[in-house]
């Protein structure tokens, strides 16, 4: 079918259809283009490792050469004492930190949300603590928590407390203990960026949303708990998932706090410590990297168990 001059070219005109593809192959090979160094770094950095990794667990170094060892390496992971309580440290401390930075973020987020003026500063004070080294932070609350001389216990002496608690020296479960001070540590450093992503979310939320809750009679509490905390599911679902993994991986503030071993008698020692000293003290790779394997299968886990029950609970409410 042939078109008059001037007039718009027929859908169905092959030339017409071929510029249109055309045109959109040129676009999608730009998008292609904006993701073909992520791509790379993530294949380099992140694949590439990881699939070394999975195959160095499986495989004794031997003079001769990599020979194949099985299960033989996670056997001696799941028997080892050490890595079990390495693990529990990992997940105590873990728990700990999102029990109470996600409620205090979400309580200074909420406050932060209703100030129509000076917000501004009050967010960069708190994110301040984000863009600290955690090494520096380490070694700040090191003087802090000192059971002698630390800061803290001093205040407490100077207002009568006689019995104080002995921090960084106490491998205890207990308030006054080393998991105790480093959950503390993670708790402060990490609130700042909870608060601003929480504030995303609280922004997101439509005005519409509040404004049917007064018509039904609510008050703001009922409104806070029936809307807002109902609304933020997917920011918290988020932070679960990032805090998680964040917490799992947990080391330059413990190894500085509690050295190689995690001192005091090991309540400090966490996953990736266990794997850096099999790795790089003990030089038993593959050990290691039965570690890093059980490590990326406990967080594909958490990951997979937060968007799940996420999802339920979508579906759940659409019906």
């Amino acid at each position: 079918m042939h078109t008059e001059s001037g007039s718009k070219p027929s859908p169905v005109d092959p030339d017409f259809v071929r510029s249109r593809l055309a045109r959109a192959f040129r676009g999608t090979l730009v998008w292609y283009g904006f993701l073909a160094l992520p791509l790379f770094l993530i294949m380099v950095f992140v694949a590439y490792p990881t699939a070394i990794a999975f195959r160095d667990s499986f495989f004794t170094e031997t003079p001769q050469g990599p020979e194949f060892a099985g299960l033989y390496h996670f056997g001696r992971l799941f028997s080892s004492g050490v890595f079990w309580g390495a693990l529990g440290n990992t997940i105590l401390l873990g728990v700990a930190f999102l029990g109470l930075t996600i409620p205090l973020a979400t309580i200074f987020a909420s406050m932060l949300n209703r100030l129509r003026r000076g917000s501004t500063p009050l967010k960069v004070i708190y994110f301040l603590p984000q863009l600290t080294s955690s090494v520096a932070v380490a070694i700040m609350f090191n003087y802090v928590f000192q059971p002698d001389w630390g800061l803290l216990n001093g205040t407490l002496r100077s207002l009568g407390v006689e019995q104080v608690p002995l921090w960084l020296s106490d491998p205890r479960l207990s308030l006054g203990g080393s998991r105790a001070a480093v959950t503390l540590l993670a708790v402060w450093a990490g609130l700042g960026y909870f608060i601003i992503i929480i504030l995303a979310g609280l922004q997101s939320i439509p005005n519409d949303l509040y404004d049917a809750a007064a018509i039904d009679g609510a008050s703001p509490v009922q409104a806070w708990w029936y809307v807002t905390l109902p609304s933020l599911r997917p920011t918290f679902v988020f932070l679960l998932i990032t805090g998680s993994i964040d917490a799992l991986s947990r080391f330059g503030d413990l190894w500085t706090l509690g050295g190689p071993g995690g001192a005091p008698a090991r309540s400090l020692q966490s996953v990736v410590m266990f794997m850096f000293q099999a790795g790089f003290e003990s030089n038993d790779y593959s050990l290691a990297a039965a570690t890093a394997v059980v490590f990326f299968v406990i967080v594909l886990a958490i990951t997979l168990v937060a968007f799940r029950g996420f999802l339920r609970s979508e579906f759940r409410a659409i019906k």
